[in-house]
């Protein structure tokens, strides 16, 4: 049976807890046969826990099933074959890259990782690059690339990168016209080595913790999947990531960002225990269905479907999400991912607008605690709510001029 081998630049637990399961679950469902070998981007060895554990891992999925009943189960991932250091195992790497049965690329360096240096073909997109010149110099065939990382047009600025690199050079014809670089958006949220973990395999140095939730959109057409049959309970082929990143930032981003200050002020600490609470859940779905929903261009039923899940998400006993770790920086998440949705709302949303106020009370209380240094620095003094809502340099815009929004803010934060 023919093998498709697969290059993942990250050896870390996100590709390991989201990339590797889907792998696995493709050689279980039909014959992909699939082969996974990493290639650690950093410079150094790589860490001996791989070749003891021979790459082998038990994936930990606990969270809220869809039933809305708690699980934690665990499953053997075996489709990761070999890491390799891309400063010690460069070689091998390139040898890699020539093979006849390598088919993917999948990566996830970082939002950081896609950038592009001159002259510094060290970077990932120079990496990549170089591997690329081997592969067209031996003759053959092109491959698929799929960056994960969090950035927009990922696929496609990869690309860019890499063809800069290899400018006036006969293989970037071959990189333009036989290889295929798809822009994705990645969301599960990958909690990494569990404390507990000897509770499942006390031997497992290994392991790596997730929520069950996991999604997968590709900007590519769905005959992508002949050659990659992704669970179609995971994976969206479409020509537009706008909607579904849309989505995210929305109903789980804004929704924490919503939600946190309030949920600070009345004394509590974790995102889960809001969700205990009958007032502020009820606040939370109002938020979700009411406020959020209306904004993002999706069919109704998706949308609500995406919106029960992150509840789930919320509701997550496993997780123990910090609200003070989702309040840092929070008057730039605000006008990212609040701001938007009041402004795309055909009427003023209740518990958006009153946000705001809350997070100018807790900055006044604590000092703008979590923020940085030149946020701080306005709330020693006689910073009134006023001055927030017209401060231009923290929204681009005065906030008095959006309808009610003051007086919603007003009645939450005095």
């Amino acid at each position: 049976m023919k093998k498709n081998k697969i290059m993942q630049f990250g050896e870390g637990v996100f590709l390991r807890g989201f990339i590797e399961p889907l792998i696995q679950q493709m050689n279980q469902q039909s014959s992909f046969n699939g082969e996974v070998y990493a290639v650690k981007p950093r410079a150094g060895a790589v860490p001996q826990k791989f070749a003891d554990q021979h790459c082998q891992y038990n994936l930990l999925v606990r969270g809220i099933a869809e039933d809305n009943s708690a699980i934690e189960k665990t499953e053997k991932i075996t489709c990761l074959k070999q890491v390799y250091s891309s400063s010690e195992d460069w070689q091998k790497i390139e040898a890699l890259a020539c093979d006849p049965d390598l088919t993917f690329i999948f990566s996830n360096t970082t939002e950081a990782g896609i950038a592009y240096e001159v002259n510094n073909l060290d970077t990932f997109p120079g990496k990549l690059a170089r591997l690329l010149k081997k592969r067209f110099e031996s003759g053959q065939p092109g491959v698929t690339v799929l960056p994960c990382e969090l950035i927009e047009n990922n696929g496609q600025t990869l690309k860019e990168y890499v063809l800069r690199y290899l400018q006036d050079d006969p293989a970037a014809e071959y990189v333009k016209n036989a290889c295929s670089f798809y822009d994705t958006l990645v969301d599960r949220i990958v909690s990494g080595f569990p404390a507990d973990f000897a509770r499942f395999d006390a031997n497992d140095q290994l392991m790596v913790a997730v929520e069950p939730f996991a999604f997968l959109a590709i900007k590519a057409p769905a005959k992508l999947s002949e050659i990659l049959p992704l669970p179609e309970d995971v994976v969206v082929f479409t020509d537009d990531l706008t909607p579904y990143r849309m989505r995210k930032v929305r109903a789980l981003n804004a929704s924490h960002t919503c939600m946190v200050s309030g949920g600070l002020l009345a004394g509590f600490s974790e995102v889960q225990e809001l969700l205990q609470d009958d007032g502020f859940r009820k606040r939370i779905e109002t938020t979700l269905f009411d406020e959020i929903l209306p904004t993002v261009k999706l069919p109704e039923a998706e949308k609500r479907l995406f919106a029960e899940s992150v509840l789930r998400r919320f509701a997550n006993p496993f997780a123990h999400h910090k609200l003070e770790a989702i309040a840092l920086n929070s008057a730039a998440k605000w006008k990212v991912r609040i701001l938007p949705v009041i402004q795309d709302s055909k009427v003023l949303p209740y518990y958006l607008s009153r946000s705001l106020g809350e997070l100018f009370k807790r900055y006044k209380l604590s000092g703008a605690a979590g923020d940085t240094a030149e946020v701080a620095a306005r709330f020693c003094g006689s910073y009134s709510i006023d001055d927030f809502l017209a401060d231009r340099d923290l929204w681009d815009m005065d906030l008095h001029s959006i309808p009610g929004l003051a007086e919603a803010a007003k009645e939450a934060g005095l």
